[in-house]
């Protein structure tokens, strides 16, 4: 009952309490104590209600039989009518222990009908000169009236604790669903903090050589703007140019003095142009990881089999980018699952960037993993 509702228990007690009342022997019949049921029952079988009242009820008083003819059949029916409603309220109890269900509201209907005809029997049976009733019978009709008259007033008050308790549960769901809500921005805010950290920490190479290349040129207000924004220190390079921007070219003599270390034969095919849609922080990032993944792949494959192709285009608004290596067969052909690293998870991250940036130029990337190559392709117009 732990989670029954407030009216649903007052409707389960009262019903019981009706059930108790109406099965309660209270009238002597033949000398013996029987219900209103055992009543109606003997009243159909002798099919004289009017003797069946006078030998229960004015035995003592046998001169008003003759007078007792309408109270007694008004009796009848008020009893007929209380056995009536007890068979509705168990129906109505069985449903309200199993599945629920409350009770319709019809007790008020019940309590002024029955007040009606309690008040019709009381006026008929006192005349000036005689009372065709007994006090038992008065107690009982009376006692009935307040027990339908209390279940109103329980099932006005709780109802009313039901709403007020449905409307407090609610604003706690709302609260709890708000401090949810909270608690799930709180945690992407962390994650998405934790994956600019690790993102930031793979690249870490790459952001070192670039702030070396802003102290070579000495770009004091480059590199103050570098620092600011990624905070790291500085390694040593020395390059050559290739397309006449700066920061490409410091990324591809970088790689191209690796790939000599590895006896990894780097080809590179490039036209000069100065002007990138990418800021230098995005061609250390997208660079980087290209061609970090595509050394990598090459350490897998014995010597004399290493080598890498680089060519990159640009006329008028298009710029085409164009990665090729030498790589195992892994069998694996989408650039989600591609692994060539042996720290899975700053790959993960590698490639991400790399799309990222593409992705935020409306660019296409494409990468296509064959028999004894692995391929990068990437287009980018505007």
């Amino acid at each position: 009952m732990n989670g029954w509702t407030k009216k649903r228990k007052v409707d389960t007690f009262m019903g019981i309490l009706l059930q108790v009342y109406c099965f309660f022997p209270w009238m002597r019949i033949n000398r013996k104590w029987n219900t209103i049921h055992m009543y109606v029952i003997k009243t159909f079988q002798e099919n004289d209600y009017i003797k069946m009242y006078n030998h229960t009820f004015l035995k003592q008083h046998m001169w008003k039989w003759k007078h007792s003819q309408v109270v007694a059949f008004i009796f009848l029916l008020m009893l007929i009518f209380l056995i009536l409603l007890q068979s509705i309220e168990l129906y109505e109890l069985y449903q309200c222990i199993k599945n629920g269900n409350q009770s319709t509201n019809y007790h008020v209907f019940v309590w002024i009908t029955y007040l009606a005809a309690f008040y019709i029997f009381m006026a008929i049976a006192s005349t000036g000169f005689a009372e065709f009733y007994s006090m038992p019978m008065f107690c009982y009709m009376m006692l009935f009236l307040a027990v339908i008259g209390i279940w109103i007033f329980l099932d006005i008050q709780a109802e009313a604790w039901d709403v007020e308790t449905e409307q407090h549960r609610a604003e706690l769901e709302e609260q709890d669903k708000k401090m949810l809500q909270m608690k799930v921005k709180a945690m992407e805010e962390q994650y998405r903090e934790m994956l600019k950290s690790r993102k930031i920490v793979h690249d870490m190479k790459n952001h070192l050589l670039a702030l070396k290349k802003y102290t070579q040129e000495h770009d004091w207000k480059g590199l103050e703007e570098y620092l600011n924004e990624l905070s790291q220190d500085m390694l040593d390079y020395n390059y050559q140019i290739w397309t006449g921007n700066h920061m490409l070219d410091m990324i591809l003599n970088q790689k191209e003095k690796e790939a000599e270390k590895q006896k990894t034969q780097m080809q590179i095919s490039t036209e000069v142009f100065t002007t990138l849609p990418f800021s230098d922080r995005e061609i250390i990032s997208l660079f980087g990881n290209l061609l970090d993944n595509a050394l990598e792949a090459c350490e897998q494959i014995k010597e004399g089999e290493r080598w890498i192709h680089i060519k990159m285009k640009k006329k008028n608004q298009l710029l085409y980018i164009e990665i090729v290596n030498a790589a195992k067969n892994t069998g694996i052909q989408t650039d989600e699952n591609f692994v060539s690293k042996k720290d899975g998870v700053l790959h993960g991250y590698g490639m991400k960037n790399i799309r990222d940036i593409v992705e935020q130029y409306n660019g296409m990337f494409q990468c296509k993993s064959q028999e004894d190559r692995f391929e990068v392709v990437i287009t980018i117009y505007g």
